[in-house]
């Protein structure tokens, strides 16, 4: 308990390759479904939820940027719709509930909003344009919510998955229904990211140097700091989790005691929201064959804890 209070107490105080991504669930492939559904845009109306398990996401922290359906109409038609709202939202839990605001009870996130005009293609991705993005924190499962009213432009087909749950309904009435149906029967979807990554990189042998890379495109200029540990915990930060064991060597990275070993372990994003960390692993063959594990947060006092990304943990091991 003391290394965790340590560890918070330090990082609110603190003022893969990394790159840009896409995921499709539950496959990326937009040309194919179990079934061409009309449901939800096919309506006038609707209200549709679905729960995306956090492993069709790769169980690791995303910004999501962008979210996109598969089109099986080979008219392509452009759907108007006067009030369109896409929400994101965490939930622990493994199915829907038929309550849909039980659904978005934790960091539910509005990322459009409004008139919305959508052109679409058919077998295509076709993006929705979100104006916000959701911090995914990697641990839970995704609900993503699309209601919308006062839809034109003709009838949208979309390819669905029998591995993705929904709760939805359709018609005049239902863009605000407290109540759904759920089934297996989610529509594919596409999302776009960012991803929030720790890259090392060098020789982890004694006397060696290993440089950790680190990237979070949306947290440009922000404040980060840098942990490792000899274990996975999780250290559990509300609905959020660090994959580190508050054990003696997270204590010594965090109040940085050793910083001839541990370098820039905490520091400032430059604007593309990249820095580098490194380890000069000292020369001792009783180093051989320890493994440990790393991972950094980006530090915003507005946020829960006054963290606001946590990467995924990456795992080295010292080598001959």
């Amino acid at each position: 308990m003391r290394f965790i209070l340590a560890f918070v107490a330090t990082l609110s105080l603190a003022a893969l390759a990394a790159s840009a991504g896409e995921i499709g669930v539950p496959d990326n492939n937009p040309t194919t479904g179990a079934n061409c559904n009309v449901g939800p845009f096919g309506y006038a109306e609707a209200r549709h939820q679905a729960l995306v398990p956090a492993s069709m996401l790769g169980n690791r922290s995303l910004l999501i940027n962008e979210l996109s359906f598969a089109s099986c109409s080979s008219l392509s038609p452009t759907l108007v719709f006067s009030t369109l709202v896409v929400t994101f939202a965490h939930t622990p839990q493994g199915k829907l509930s038929t309550v849909l605001a039980t659904n978005l009870a934790r960091d539910a996130t509005v990322v459009l909003s409004g008139p919305v005009t959508w052109p679409t293609t058919f077998q295509k991705w076709n993006p929705m344009g979100l104006t916000g993005t959701f911090r995914y924190n990697g641990a839970d499962n995704l609900v993503v919510e699309v209601k919308f009213i006062g839809k034109t432009g003709g009838s949208l087909g979309c390819y669905r998955s029998n591995n993705i749950e929904r709760a939805y309904k359709t018609g005049a009435g239902t863009f605000n229904i407290p109540t759904a149906p759920t089934s297996m029967t989610a529509l594919k979807m596409q999302f776009k990211f960012d991803d929030i990554s720790l890259t090392p990189s060098g020789s982890p042998r004694p006397g060696g140097k290993v440089f950790l890379d680190l990237m979070a495109p949306g947290d440009a200029n922000l404040p980060y700091h840098l942990g490792s540990s000899l274990g996975l915990g999780p250290i559990i930060l509300g609905s959020r989790r660090i994959n580190l064991t508050p054990d003696p060597l997270l204590s010594l990275t965090v109040e940085n005691l050793l910083p001839a070993v541990f370098v820039n372990y905490s520091g400032v994003l430059d604007t593309a929201g990249k820095a580098q960390a490194s380890i000069l692993i000292p020369k001792s063959a009783a180093l051989i064959g320890v493994r440990f594990h790393s991972a950094f947060v980006t530090i915003d006092p507005k946020e829960p804890f006054g963290i606001r990304s946590i990467s995924g943990s990456e795992t080295l091991t010292i080598m001959k």
